[in-house]
């Protein structure tokens, strides 16, 4: 069964904004580096039918930005 999530940006005002959603944790690891590539904002996303954090976060190395998982799970 692949889990469905929303993926989010988080605003400097700390406020989030919805961007997408994803099917399958591969799908959504793609698509926040995506995002990421293209913004200095933190992203997350959510499974939907858990509401929980997916395990992982995105880091900043250089120039290009790599999903690396949480050492926190």
């Amino acid at each position: 069964m692949r889990h469905e999530f929303d993926l989010f940006e988080k605003l400097a005002d700390g406020s989030s904004i919805w961007r997408t959603c994803a099917s399958g944790q591969i799908d959504a690891q793609q698509k926040l580096q995506n995002l990421a590539d293209h913004s200095n904002n933190e992203f997350y996303s959510i499974d939907i039918e858990s509401g929980e954090l997916l395990p992982f976060n995105l880091a900043r190395s250089d120039s290009r930005k790599q999903l690396k998982r949480a050492a926190n799970g």
